[in-house]
């Protein structure tokens, strides 16, 4: 049993080491992903390797060409326009509760939050950077009652995480800051409406940097852009 549960961690563990370094960017999309190679340097032996191969390409973020290669899945700008409607549609659907429930702690909180983002603007921190900002996004549906919601934004958005690392590493991260500043400020206002068009705003700029980032590096992307 003992043997058993060593393996799955193992498996879980080498899954979870190179999902990160997919979404991150540090494994760019289109990149040669051998069981070899990921092997080396991972330190682990094939079989986990093998493991988590399978279940990135069941999450759309590897692809298999049998006795050929396995490479890291281009990001797909569909399906980026899709994970954002999702993303925004179900943030801005839980405004109201958020603001109803909301209260002087969970302001402070993110602000907090924010504080933290401006100590990790460098490329070096950005692990850190976009971990609190997933928090405060989280702490949005988590106050309104709805971590469920969060819980399917968070499955859906795999190329959407690996866009918004890209756009930071081009355009820098100081538009991100900015919106959750627009957020909070209605927020503290109570402001339903101005809170709601924040979400809606910072949405709808990320996907005319997604157009721009697409020309300049085409060779990260597997389709032509085509804003709905």
């Amino acid at each position: 049993m003992n043997i058993i549960n060593i393996s799955n961690s193992l498996n879980d563990v080498t899954y979870d080491a190179i999902r990160k370094d997919i979404m991150n960017m540090t494994l760019e999309p289109g990149m040669n992903v051998s069981v070899q190679k990921l092997s080396e340097r991972y330190g682990v032996s094939r079989t986990p390797v093998r493991e988590a191969i399978v279940r990135l390409q069941q999450s759309g973020l590897v692809e298999i060409y049998p006795q050929r290669m396995t490479v890291v899945s281009k990001i797909d700008l569909d399906r980026i326009c899709e994970e954002l409607f999702i993303r925004t549609s179900l943030e801005a659907a839980v405004v109201d509760k958020f603001i109803h429930r909301c209260s002087e702690l969970v302001g402070d909180t993110m602000q907090e939050l924010i504080n933290k983002q401006r100590k990790y603007m460098d490329k070096e921190y950005f692990t850190e950077f976009y971990s609190k900002d997933n928090r405060f996004h989280q702490l949005i549906f988590e106050t309104a009652g709805q971590a469920l919601a969060w819980k399917t934004v968070e499955n859906v958005s795999s190329h959407y995480s690996r866009i918004r690392i890209l756009h930071g590493k081009i355009n820098g991260v100081a538009s991100i800051i900015d919106g959750h500043e627009r957020i909070l400020a209605a927020v503290r206002k109570r402001d339903s409406e101005a809170m709601r068009k924040a979400v809606m705003e910072y949405s709808s700029n990320l996907l005319e940097q997604v157009k721009s980032m697409s020309k300049q590096y085409p060779h990260f992307f597997s389709n032509d852009f085509q804003q709905p």
